[in-house]
């Protein structure tokens, strides 16, 4: 009786932390003018799970026991534009899936909207795991560009996640900065910039539980600094606690990082794969303010 009740209490608990994140996609107030300047292309798809948990039934009842592929794209979905009919999958032998639900949950806030997670039954595995995912639809960013045509490799299960893109931000007083509370920001306190770090998969530390003092100088963010090429450490992590693929990365220096670097072995995806080392170009979300 009680592993049961104890069953009972942890699926509670995963009941409401994906439900802290599953309301309507929020779009923020302006688009990062960087999405205007570069072309969009797809950055990763993961074939994350072939069995996805029962908690996924708050993305549609179904979800449960399918296949779950994370896909990251360099610009923001436009949400109108989503839908499953955008994407194709094609398996190793060949053979063609189509996708049963496509959502942007949970990585749904303001400025997150570029990771699509596609849900349905997307390959055998492991005799006929799928192999690329083809964008067949209208699927248009945030800045009216159009995905459609383009095709990429699926990074296979077994393999651990991967940085999948990375920008930097400052806080202003415009930002919609969030305190407290699952997906909460950097401190505002001691925070002079924020790098974003995007993943091909959600992820956590190696001991399940969010990244924290242990992980910290585990990442290096190459960083410019006048004529000076610096390398710094994050002293804080933000974007926690809502079970999507955004890791903040807070740091008390100031300049223009560069490059983002992780050291294997520092996190763990749904599947328990730990990360290769990994490394990823660092962009501006807004122009450079120095």
């Amino acid at each position: 009786m009680k592993k049961y009740q104890s069953f009972i209490c942890l699926l509670m608990v995963a009941l409401f932390s994906i439900s802290c994140n599953t309301g309507d996609p929020k779009l923020s107030s302006k688009i990062p003018r960087v999405q205007y300047k570069r072309q969009p292309t797809i950055q990763t798809a993961f074939f994350g799970l072939d069995e996805l948990p029962l908690v996924s039934v708050l993305f549609t009842w179904d979800s449960p026991g399918k296949d779950g592929m994370p896909v990251v794209f360099s610009h923001e979905i436009d949400p109108e534009s989503l839908d499953a009919e955008d994407f194709e999958i094609v398996s190793k032998d060949g053979s063609t899936y189509d996708v049963d639900y496509a959502t942007l949950r949970p990585a749904s806030e303001e400025f997150e909207l570029r990771t699509v997670l596609l849900i349905g039954e997307l390959g055998e595995y492991p005799s006929n795991p799928p192999q690329t995912v083809r964008i067949v639809g209208d699927l248009i960013t945030r800045t009216g560009q159009n995905y459609k045509g383009q095709t990429i490799e699926v990074m296979p299960l077994e393999d651990g996640p991967v940085l999948s893109y990375a920008e930097y931000f400052t806080f202003d007083e415009n930002y919609p900065h969030k305190e407290s509370g699952p997906g909460c920001d950097c401190p505002v306190e001691g925070t002079s910039m924020v790098v974003r770090t995007v993943w091909s998969g959600g992820v956590r530390a190696l001991d399940g539980e969010a990244p924290g003092e242990e992980e910290l100088n585990r990442f290096k963010i190459l960083m410019l600094q006048d004529k000076d090429t610096v390398t710094v450490s994050p002293f804080a992590f933000g974007d926690l606690g809502d079970n999507d693929n955004n890791l903040d990365l807070c740091l008390s220096e100031l300049g223009i990082p560069l490059e983002v670097q992780v050291e294997g072995n520092t996190t763990i995806d749904p599947r328990n794969d730990k990360n290769p080392p990994t490394i990823h170009e660092v962009i501006g979300r807004w122009d450079s303010f120095l």
